[in-house]
Parts: structure tokens; sequence; C-alpha cells
């Protein structure tokens, strides 16, 4: 499961500015956010995950993060930088806070904790991303599969989507995963028996 440097965002606005948004329901496979469509919300999930993914039509979609329960997306889109190759699908039941370009715009230049934890989550991003790129020559499969389990793991440390989802998530076919999955099973990183755990 991904670790925040803070808490969560929900941990981090004060209420008194959730209570300004309007609170949306998505069911499972619903679209959040469409390419195509004109989006410029900025949006903090209250309950469940989405998937956030690269939609070109002549492509299959490509999951590039996802979102849980405290994380935030839409500010690019809040502040102008369309991202028309990009949606967002609920991969559960979701609920979230949203709210209007001007309103978050408002919280920016008004609550400091609000902008420094964004800030925060961003160079994360960053770090994560530059990382990939310096190792990117010396990562195996196994290595990439390895890290998606470690940060999408529930309290009993299972892998927290299916096998389809590892697979899109890491760029490669399901023979390829598993693969790379019965090679972290020998060297005894990870069990498969009742899904994908990770061994402590």
């Amino acid at each position: 499961m991904r670790q925040h440097i803070a808490l969560t965002m929900l941990n981090t606005i004060p209420k008194e500015l959730l209570a300004t948004a309007r609170y949306l329901k998505y069911k499972s496979g619903e679209y959040i956010k469409q390419s195509g469509s004109s989006f410029c919300h900025f949006c903090i999930l209250a309950k469940g995950t989405a998937k956030l993914i690269y939609d070109d039509s002549e492509n299959p979609p490509l999951i590039i993060d996802l979102y849980h329960t405290g994380d935030f997306f839409g500010e690019m889109e809040a502040i102008g930088m369309q991202t028309d190759d990009r949606s967002i699908i609920a991969l559960t039941d979701c609920e979230l806070y949203q709210f209007t370009a001007e309103q978050f715009l408002e919280m920016w230049n008004t609550c400091s904790v609000l902008s420094r934890y964004i800030l925060y989550v961003h160079c994360e991003r960053l770090i994560r991303s530059g990382d990939d790129m310096i190792r990117s020559e010396s990562v195996f499969l196994r290595d990439k599969v390895f890290r998606i389990i470690q940060e999408n793991l529930n309290e009993a440390n299972y892998f927290l989507y299916t096998k389809d989802v590892l697979a899109e998530m890491a760029g490669t076919s399901i023979r390829s995963l598993n693969r790379a999955l019965s090679e972290l099973k020998d060297a005894k990183l990870i069990s498969l028996s009742s899904g994908i755990r990770l061994k402590l």
C-alpha cells in the first residue's frame, strides 16, 4: 500500500473546506473522468479505489496510477492543464469530494497545509519517477512487479487487485507476469495460494 509522507489529503484538509465540495458517488466501472471530455475539477477520494489510465484509441488502455481512499487528483486540470488522453475509472464503488477550479485556487492561496501537502506528494512522485529512469536499464520485470505488489497491499499483505490489473500496471502479458511471479515465489518473496501475498 502506498506510503504517504503525511497522512492523506482527508486528514490534511480542514473539515470546513470539505463541507463546501460536491459529494459524488460512482459505481465500479464508471468513468469519473473520460478522455476527450472537459474536466476541470479537483477531487479527493473519500471511499474506494480508482485507476488512472492512458486512454489512447489506437492502443490498449494502460494503467498509469491507482488512487486509494484519501488520495487526490485533478489538480492539474483545475489550473488549466488538460489531459485529454487520460481517463479515471472507478475500480470499486467510489465516493469523492469534488471542488471547482475556482474553489481549488482559493484553497491553494488560503490553506497552506493543503498546498504544502500537494507539493510533498508531487515531489515524492518526481523522485520515484527519477529513480525509475536511473535504474531503467537494470530493472528486471520481476523487480517492477514486486514493487507494484508492495505498493498495493491490504492489511493482510495480499495484493489488492487481480492478475489482469497487475499485468496492465507492469505493462506485460499474463504469460510474462506468471513467469515473474514464479521467480518471486522461488525467491520466497511472495506466496501464490489464495491470491498474491507478500511474505514477511
